[in-house]
């Protein structure tokens, strides 16, 4: 069965979401390395965050790699 979801998400509200947190969370746990979401876009200053979506599963039931 083919999964409609895209294998990203794409802002700190969305990787909140999930995680049920807040997005100030979201962006102190990159900066800490915590957390391996990373800039999209042209990875200037105000790109959203994305984090695929099989890293934030597998952070959520604490699997590595």
């Amino acid at each position: 069965m083919a999964s409609d979801r895209s294998p990203f998400i794409r802002t700190a509200k969305q990787i909140a979401h999930e995680l049920g947190c807040s997005p100030a969370t979201v962006y102190r746990a990159v900066r800490a390395g915590k957390l391996p979401a990373v800039k999209g876009g042209q990875q200037g200053r105000t790109s959203r965050l994305q984090i695929e979506r099989k890293a934030l599963d597998d952070l959520m039931t604490g699997r590595k790699g």
